[in-house]
């Protein structure tokens, strides 16, 4: 059976120009059926051959066309992006009036002039829908996150609460004193489909002659790794079918059921995280450094051009890694700025977009800093899993990078930018070589497979902080998925 998801390894391929053009316009849905035309062609009868004429062979036989269906990483990266156009309107649903009858509902006095004034600025992120100009769906949620004077002119502004900004601070004082700082956690998470996903695939099995529909769902949950012990899973709804091994690459917990009623598949676990404060200036690098985890990975750790010379532009006449490594940390937290992004699904080439446009979320700052990293020899990893704070439970992502003697240390460029978005300096140097107790380590791979692998399209191809969930072959995304996170306990130590 074809695993999908690995079709986004040939995404770099590229398209046809005629598709190229249409996407880039917002043409989606014909660029979707010049896709299956694509997909459809024989070229033994379309190419260099009589049938091509229009006209029968005669005389000797007609040489064997090596391929008849196409180059396969061609076809791979069609099939991928054919599923990324499918999705792309539902990430870009607003139109300008709509976008401003949002941001009018959300910010007193808020104009229209002052939204073409915030998406000349970049502010707002948008992509032609059928030729038109389309706003992403959390556009409002990242300029209240990230813009102070439309954050103050809330209608309805949030209840204040603790401050997680004091948190951290007070430990980063206790890490600084300590060494390091415990947490011992403990989570419940869920996956399941809407009832109206499940209403119309129950539907869709019974006028096949079925009463049931075959879902398998997975949910991550706490690997093994430096940072994190004592891992125990407390409670689950029902018996799962496969437990990841603790050092997965993107560690889950698996259920598969046949339904003819919607559940949901849902687990309860607790670990100990400790967090080592570190300081790299600090390292005496030694003279050899080791070269594991410092190549490409596509579809998006991979040398561009542009990252090449910005990598160059970074660390030219720099020796030390260590300094390095914080020259491409600091060019990320201090130029780009936080937006929530459409789903990776959609996106290609992660890094070189964040590094153009200037502008990504946790994920895309941490994979700028890694590739950057790599370009310039400095072994560089991902983690991903959960943050977790006193009031809640959120998706998170960050870097890891190794400079011997020292070994493995930590680059949060997410929080480092809202440090220097707050003008903390010292808590913006605490996230090059620490983080928190505040995290829980489900992924240490990007584009990696589950355990049982998911074959149909995944919501996230590349990370998996959530759960995913596949229902009769075919993976759940948008509304369809129902993802809960619940945070029962959180006890400093």
């Amino acid at each position: 059976m074809k695993n999908w998801n690995e079709t986004f390894r040939s995404l770099n391929v590229g398209l046809p120009d005629d598709v190229e053009r249409l996407k880039a316009a917002g043409y989606y849905q014909e660029a979707i059926e010049r896709i299956d035309a694509y997909l459809a062609e024989d070229w033994t009868v379309t190419q260099n051959s009589p049938r091509s004429q229009g006209a029968e062979p005669v005389g000797e036989e007609l040489p064997q066309n090596p391929t008849p269906h196409g180059v396969e990483a061609l076809r791979d990266a069609m099939l991928a992006q054919r599923e990324m156009m499918r999705r792309i309107p539902a990430e870009y649903c607003y139109t300008e009036d709509e976008a401003v009858a949002r941001m009018q509902g959300l910010v007193r006095d808020f104009t229209r002039e002052e939204f073409r004034l915030l998406v000349k600025e970049g502010r707002v992120d948008w992509r032609f829908v059928e030729g038109e100009k389309h706003y992403l769906d959390r556009f409002a949620e990242t300029l209240l996150a990230t813009h102070a004077d439309l954050a103050a002119r809330q209608i309805d502004p949030p209840a204040p609460g603790t401050s997680a900004r004091e948190f951290r601070n007070r430990q980063h004082e206790q890490m600084e004193r300590d060494s390091q700082a415990s947490a011992r956690i403990t989570l419940k998470t869920s996956v399941g489909m809407s009832d109206e996903a499940f209403a119309a695939a129950l539907a869709e099995a019974k006028a096949e002659g079925r009463n049931s529909v075959h879902v398998r769902a997975w949910l991550p949950i706490p690997a093994a790794c430096l940072s994190q012990s004592e891992i125990e899973l407390l409670d689950c709804t029902e018996p799962p079918a496969r437990i990841a091994d603790e050092n997965a690459p993107q560690r889950t917990v698996f259920w598969e059921a046949d339904l003819t009623e919607n559940r949901r598949f849902g687990v309860e676990y607790r670990y100990r995280t400790t967090a080592v404060y570190t300081d790299p200036m600090d390292i005496r690098p030694d003279a050899q450094q080791p070269t594991f985890d410092t190549g490409e990975e596509a579809p998006h750790i991979v040398f561009t051009p542009y990252l090449r010379a910005l990598a160059h532009q970074l660390t030219d006449g720099i020796t030390d890694p260590a300094e390095k490594a914080k020259r491409i940390y600091d060019y990320v937290t201090l130029n780009v700025r936080y937006h929530y992004q459409p789903a990776y699904f959609v996106q290609e080439c992660l890094p070189d977009q964040c590094a153009r446009n200037r502008r990504g979320d946790c994920g895309i700052m941490a994979l700028t800093f890694i590739t950057l990293c790599r370009l310039v020899g400095i072994p560089a990893q991902w983690q991903s899993g959960l943050s977790v704070s006193l009031t809640g439970v959120g998706c998170h992502d960050w870097a890891m990078f190794y400079i011997a003697p020292k070994g493995w240390m930590y680059a949060d460029c997410s929080f480092g930018a809202s440090m220097a978005r707050q003008g903390d300096e010292k808590m913006r140097r605490h996230y090059f070589g620490s983080l928190d107790t505040g995290r829980m380590v489900a992924n240490r791979v990007f584009e990696a497979p589950f355990d049982p692998p998911m074959t149909g399209f995944r919501s996230d191809p590349y990370d998996n902080q959530s759960g995913e969930c596949e229902v009769d072959g075919v993976g759940l995304y948008g509304d369809a998925l129902d993802t809960r996170k619940e945070l029962v306990n959180y006890e400093l130590l």
